[in-house]
């Protein structure tokens, strides 16, 4: 249902408040948008009685600054009543993202979040670090703050426990063992020097590891290390034992006092003004993982609130649900949210508020890992601040550059010619707005011309969207400078600031210095060469170069891959990646059998022995053989 609002001041003035009755809402649970003059959803909250609630935000006592800011935009109330709680809170979680509420706390999705995966229905399982949690009936162990932590954490297992670490591929084209065999990281089962049996009891034991069970495995191998020792198999025995004695050392590396034995995630919060940081803490099996924290800013949700709707975001994806929560702030929310986590773990699941004891204790040191990440981010956007204006100064910049885009153009010879655009936002990285570009239009080397096409593509597109930064940054001297300004003034664009920089370099035995060419001066800038300027923007400058040339390897790489095998008639994309997919690699292709390729999925034995043929004929890259027999020959 949905319940009009008078919104001009004149009707707010006369009336005395807003025109509502509060009575007419349910006192059942369930959700309510709310609506600004033009019809859309700016804010969309939950209730365990909406009646209630809403009563709340129109009394003249709730003098919560986040109600009178949302009142003086609001014009409508749409309510919609569920049966649960717990329903509500799914129901919330739904119409935010498909409103997207502009005072709503939305999760982006979090890169940064790792986890270990197992499938324990493989014949030879490994353990892969992944950032996507599936459904996919395997085991997902986590989570990592970021990838040190990760592949530390698999280098440790896999001087425990040697699982293979190649792909199915590999694992299914080897005639002989890998060097991580001969380092003692991995069992062979690629050459059958483990039987499937023996591999299985071997990624259990690095599962219990996984899961915090050290106490349960290390009875396990102790119990085995007996039984071995007993029917006299010596050997067997003391590898048991080397295993036994890496994990003890693994485990007390990742011990954390105060952890206790269970799964839990402990969080906590910081807030000043309207500013917060949510810290979490992973504790699995009592081992602190680590640790991860959330910033908002300018947020108007009360702490609860923000807090609530971040937990069940978080958890909608997490990879792991813990016995578990504990939070700073009674939630309103709490058991709804303990009976959805619990669906989801397949066990109980419980969120509390510790008052006392030592989960209070590790709450408060959640809370004190929140002010300390406020702290630091505090500190590093007011280093960031000054850096900007530096840059301002010394490049004579009519403001500050909160966005830098910065350009560099890749080749060999002319071919395969491609851009790209990296860039930075407050003097940090900002990944998802890099761009590579192939260059379509210029034939041969002509960096000038690539460049010309580069920024010509980027800026119709910025002018269309209104997406321009505060700095164009090229990589170069003042020919590719040059070549900027121009294509800036075809635009219309005169009044976007443009810089180039000139790469340090050996000159007369020693190095010149970084240098920047500005427009309609002669003679280049050189800042402080140990100075935040260029520190920052030669650290941008080496990232688009850096994009620039792995996306052309990348590229050259392809061609050098794929082209080959496409020459062959016959052989088409689908077919090209079913080989592939098969045989591993280009050498792999090379090395097959006609019977080998005829296994193929989409090949037979006239195609696999006209692919073999070819193959033999040809030299790597195509070329024809010196010695290749004439075509009907027998070779």
């Amino acid at each position: 249902m949905c319940y009009p609002l008078a919104m001009t001041r004149e009707q707010d003035k006369e009336a005395g408040g807003f025109v509502y009755d509060a009575a007419a809402a349910s006192a059942q649970p369930g959700c309510y948008l709310m609506k600004d003059a033009a019809g859309r959803v700016i804010y969309v909250g939950k209730a365990k009685s909406l009646r209630a609630r809403l009563r709340g935000y129109f009394n003249e006592t709730d003098g919560r600054p986040t109600v009178r800011f949302l009142l003086r935009r609001l014009a409508a109330v749409e309510f919609m009543v569920t049966s649960s709680e717990k329903e509500a809170l799914l129901l919330e979680d739904s119409l935010v993202k498909a409103h997207r509420p502009k005072y709503n706390i939305r999760l982006k999705d979090d890169k940064t979040f790792l986890s270990l995966r197992l499938d324990p229905r493989e014949t030879f399982p490994r353990i892969t670090v992944v950032r996507k949690v599936r459904r996919d009936g395997a085991r997902y162990f986590g989570p990592y703050h970021d990838s040190k932590a990760a592949r530390q954490m698999l280098r440790q297992l896999g001087r425990v426990f040697p699982l293979r670490t190649c792909p199915d591929h590999v694992l299914a084209n080897r005639s002989r063992p890998c060097i991580y065999h001969d380092m003692g990281r991995c069992a062979a089962p690629c050459t059958g020097l483990i039987s499937p049996e023996a591999y299985a009891e071997l990624a259990a034991q690095a599962v219990l590891a996984l899961e915090g069970r050290g106490a349960q495995l290390e009875r396990r191998l102790l119990a085995d290390i007996r039984r071995l020792a007993a029917e006299l198999r010596f050997e067997e025995a003391a590898a048991l034992r080397d295993r036994l004695a890496g994990l003890r050392g693994t485990l007390e590396r990742q011990r954390a006092v105060g952890g206790g034995d269970d799964d839990r995630d402990v969080f906590g919060v910081h807030a000043r003004d309207r500013f917060a940081e949510v810290y979490a803490l992973f504790y699995r099996g009592g081992r602190l993982l680590g640790g991860k924290a959330w910033s908002f800013e300018r947020h108007d949700l009360p702490l609860d609130g923000l807090l609530g709707s971040l937990l069940w975001q978080y958890y909608a994806t997490a990879p792991v649900i813990p016995r578990e929560v504990l939070v700073p702030l009674p939630l309103e929310e709490a058991g709804a949210l303990a009976e959805l986590l619990a669906e989801r773990r397949g066990g109980a699941v419980r969120v509390l508020r510790p008052q006392r004891g030592d989960k209070a204790a590790l709450v408060d040191l959640a809370s004190r890992n929140a002010r300390q990440s406020f702290e630091e981010k505090r500190l590093a956007e007011s280093a960031a601040r000054d850096t900007l204006e530096l840059i301002r100064e010394t490049l004579h910049l009519p403001r500050a550059p909160r966005r830098i885009e910065c350009f560099d153009i890749s080749t060999h010879q002319g071919d395969k010619t491609v851009g790209s655009m990296a860039v930075f936002e407050d003097a940090v990285p900002a990944p998802a707005r890099r761009r590579r570009f192939i260059v379509r239009t210029v034939e041969g080397q002509d960096d000038f011309g690539a460049l010309r096409e580069v920024l010509t593509r980027r800026y119709t597109r910025a002018l269309a969207e209104d997406d321009l930064p505060d700095l164009v940054l090229i990589d170069g001297g003042r020919g590719q400078l040059a070549v900027a300004k121009a294509v800036l003034d075809d635009l219309g664009l005169h009044g976007l600031p443009c810089a180039s920089i000139a790469k340090s370099r050996p000159e007369d035995g020693a190095r010149s210095p970084e240098r920047f060419f500005l427009p309609n001066r002669t003679n280049p800038v050189v800042p402080p060469q140990s100075g935040p300027v260029v520190r920052t923007l030669a650290r941008l400058r080496d990232e688009a170069h850096r994009i620039a040339v792995t996306h052309h390897r990348a590229r050259r790489k392809k061609e050098a891959l794929t082209g080959e095998l496409l020459r062959i008639p016959g052989i088409g994309p689908k077919r090209l990646r079913a080989l592939l997919a098969a045989l591993g690699s280009l050498s792999g292709v090379r090395a097959a059998s006609p019977e080998q390729l005829a296994a193929v999925p989409g090949f037979n034995e006239k195609l696999a022995r006209q692919v073999w043929e070819w193959l033999q004929q040809t030299e790597p890259g195509g070329a024809p053989r010196a010695d290749a027999p004439e075509k009907g020959e027998p070779s």
